[in-house]
């Protein structure tokens, strides 16, 4: 995926020959999968609707890095698809909603075994296989979770966080990056399901709820580990510190550190967002 990145204040962004002009910068809009702004700039109507013309997602970012705001093209299709999917989450929720978890507990276990703890997969994949409810199958989530996030957390020098898991706001760095890399890629999947025709509020494991985009929730749920690796990975070679952090209400990733980390990030992203387009197309081939 094509991700364009402006992280700049006191800019205008604008249209010119079938693409965004970004200072002295043309990019095209066959280089744009989705155009993530951050910082302080301006965007007239006429480059909103030229963006959605060319059915590019936008997602902004506040200077503070506490909200998140994802403009999507209007786009009307696959019907016939979102009949299917509301078909699938009354017919088999449960059944997809294991799918879910039991993927999650695979890779998170492979991680584990990766700093050297062994867990025994089956167990927890026999819970899942015997819950049967979804508020059962959350159960084993949250009592898995626990589990992993303690040794997770061991992994890590005591000055970068509490032990476990916070958020709304994060009490600590690793649960700042941790929370800001959850909720951008949820937005990025967000986006990815929409283009690809889904209802991305239409769920399984995760709980609809008003403006909650429950099914992203549940994909997010497949690839937390990986971001998990890069969060530590990141802290235990220095290109994140404490230094990096600033608090305020919480603890929250500072403007000129994530301009600094943008680069990783999108190259984390790219790795990332190819598996995250095979597993929409698996879902979609599932329930087609």
């Amino acid at each position: 995926m094509k991700t364009v990145i402006v992280d700049k204040n006191n800019i205008t962004i604008g249209i010119k020959s079938s693409g965004i002009v970004v200072e002295t910068q043309h990019i095209p809009f066959r280089l744009i999968d989705m155009l993530v702004l951050c910082g302080e700039m301006e965007l007239g109507t006429k480059t909103l609707l030229a963006l959605s013309k060319e059915h590019i997602p936008v997602l902004i970012i506040s200077k503070n890095n506490k909200n998140f705001s994802l403009t999507l093209p209007l786009v009307a299709k696959n019907s016939d698809l979102k009949i299917q999917q509301y078909t699938s989450a009354t017919t088999n929720r449960l059944g997809f909603a294991k799918y879910f978890l039991e993927e999650k507990i695979k890779n998170h276990s492979s991680h584990l075994k990766q700093i050297g703890v062994s867990l025994d997969t089956n167990i927890w994949l026999q819970k899942i296989n015997s819950a049967e409810n979804i508020p059962e199958l959350l159960g084993v989530e949250g009592s898995f979770s626990k589990i992993y996030f303690k040794h997770y957390f061991a992994t890590l020098p005591k000055v970068l966080h509490k032990g476990k898991r916070s958020k709304n706001p994060p009490l600590d760095p690793v649960n700042a990056i941790l929370s800001y890399l959850y909720t951008y890629f949820y937005n990025v999947i967000t986006a990815r399901l929409y283009i690809y025709g889904f209802d991305a509020s239409i769920s399984y494991l995760h709980e609809p709820f008003r403006s909650h985009n429950a099914l992203s929730s549940d994909l997010l749920e497949i690839y937390r580990s990986e971001i998990n690796k890069k969060v530590a990975q990141w802290f235990l070679d220095k290109t994140l510190t404490s230094e990096d952090f600033t608090k305020k209400n919480g603890i929250f990733l500072r403007y000129e550190s994530r301009k600094r980390l943008w680069k990783e990030i999108k190259e984390f992203g790219n790795s990332l967002m190819s598996k995250i387009d095979d597993e929409i197309a698996l879902l979609r081939s599932t329930i087609s």
